[in-house]
């Protein structure tokens, strides 16, 4: 008997990338995921506390934000739904690809109009 087909709660990251889940089940932790790293990255329109948040703040602190935080969104988003939710991954990529691409080009025309 395999060390990870008991019901034992286990946090072995690599004995839960060999098990596979069910689609549904699959896809109903992906979006649950994907909308917490959305926020966390922060991704359009889940973005709107990040100006706030950088406006307010000491200059460390923004620096502390832009330079650890907001990775750890991007770092979760490939670490957990890509590796652990395969088969969901498959199914939502072409969709975070159209959404990157939408992020640039807002981005890239949200900053012509910026003045600090």
């Amino acid at each position: 008997m395999s060390l990870y087909a008991s019901n034992k709660p286990t946090l072995d990251f690599e004995g839960l990338m060999n098990q596979s889940y069910p689609i549904f089940l699959e896809i109903i932790f992906y979006i649950g995921f994907l909308i917490a790293y959305a926020i966390k990255l922060p991704i359009i329109p889940l973005h709107t506390w990040l100006p706030d948040t950088t406006e307010k703040h000491i200059i460390s602190t923004c620096m502390l934000l832009a330079g650890i935080l907001l990775k750890m969104g991007a770092y979760g988003l490939i670490r957990i739904n890509m590796e652990l939710l395969p088969h969901a991954h498959s199914i939502f990529s072409p969709w975070l690809v159209i959404i990157g691409t939408i992020q640039i080009i807002y981005g890239a025309s949200t900053s012509l109009g910026q003045r600090n």
